[in-house]
């Protein structure tokens, strides 16, 4: 007890030393690996993305967005007596709004409405110079998707029930993002998506190994301090590429009460089933996590096409505004499709207004 006014103190610089140390830690660090982690997030992986030759193309239309982009999209009506609803396809990065064919075209023999368009940048729609489409979901992406949801509040058939979303990779994190803000949205299937933070951290603990070599250091490092420099990293990227990227995490925690049905690829290398377990985590109110065993990146309908059916129909059965028609139509005959594939560096390409169109139009495909 005798030495104890004397300890006090001891301890009490002893705490302030390591705190001081642990803030010069963290301020080193964030210095040193945050514009690192902010170049990775800009870079673009390679992408085979699915490219169908359209045949039907529906009732074309053209509609603004706030920031003054024309887009271009198709209607396409059920193909029964009666509607049953209305959705929205939102496809993936560098493909167009053909692709809306294998993956929500059965639904018209259901009762729903189709409403497939082109995000900016891509297909037949506008192109903003000095905006650099990304794998990222960007604030440009979310802009595009509520001013479709705004033209179809305008047509004069417009559905009263409101609108699904479905989306492919981007197009399914684009359509996360969206719908909590639009009350007439009332449910959302995605395929593929891919949350923001969650992706950055999980790359950077890959990257750790590289650039930290002490193994005793990079086990010391908490997961708060990877989610810190991923922000800042990220923070970094969107003021070089002029745009912001939403936190797919915190729009997921307000979809209540829209149920949500998310499918995804056991074997996707891209998006790996850990990162899609926490996001869906993160999710609320009525949801449905499908892993598909044998599946890759947006390969999922490749693998299981009639449990991919199975799946959206009883979803649509739980949660559709109108129940679909249980005996659907004989379908249509297919489309031809493929997945265009990538080579080289198309990142300065997409960089260059006449390149960019070259790249981001749809590639023809001859039907046999």
């Amino acid at each position: 007890m005798i030495g104890l006014p004397n300890s006090v103190p001891t301890v009490a610089w002893v705490a302030l030393l390591a705190t001081l140390l642990a803030l010069v830690l963290l301020l080193r660090l964030t210095i040193k690996y945050a514009p690192i982690i902010g170049q990775k997030f800009e870079e673009r992986p390679f992408f085979a993305p699915l490219r169908v030759s359209p045949v039907e193309t529906g009732q074309l239309v053209e509609f603004s967005t706030p920031d003054g982009l024309r887009l271009s999209g198709s209607y396409l009506r059920a193909r029964t007596p009666e509607r049953a609803g209305v959705f929205v396809y939102c496809h993936e990065y560098l493909s167009d709004r053909w692709s809306f064919h294998p993956y929500v075209d059965p639904l018209r023999d259901l009762g729903f409405d189709i409403f497939a368009f082109d995000f900016r940048n891509h297909g037949a729609s506008g192109y903003e110079a000095g905006y650099s489409p990304m794998h990222w979901a960007s604030d440009r992406e979310v802009c595009d998707l509520r001013a479709a949801l705004a033209y179809l509040r305008s047509r004069p058939d417009r559905d009263p029930a409101g609108f699904g979303l479905f989306g492919v990779s981007r197009g399914g994190t684009t359509a996360l993002l969206v719908t909590p803000g639009e009350r007439d949205v009332w449910g959302v299937i995605t395929d593929g998506a891919f949350p923001t933070t969650g992706m950055m951290v999980s790359y950077s603990v890959r990257w750790t190994e590289l650039f930290i070599k002490s193994p005793l250091l990079r086990g010391l490092l908490p997961r708060w301090l990877y989610t810190l420099l991923a922000r800042v990293g990220r923070r970094r990227a969107e003021r070089r590429l002029n745009c912001r990227f939403p936190e797919v995490e915190r729009a997921v925690a307000r979809l209540a009460p829209r149920p949500w049905l998310m499918i995804h690829g056991q074997r996707d290398t891209y998006v790996s089933p850990d990162v899609v377990q926490d996001l869906f985590r993160h999710g609320n109110g009525p949801k449905e996590l499908w892993l598909v065993p044998a599946a890759k990146h947006n390969r999922c309908r490749e693998c299981e096409p009639e449990a991919y059916a199975a799946r959206l129909v009883g979803f649509l059965q739980r949660f559709a505004p109108r129940r679909p028609v249980v005996a659907p139509a004989p379908a249509p005959p297919p489309l031809a499709e493929t997945r265009a594939e990538l080579t080289g560096n198309y990142t300065a390409e997409l960089e260059a207004p006449k390149l960019a169109g070259e790249v981001l139009q749809p590639a023809e495909i001859q039907l046999g």
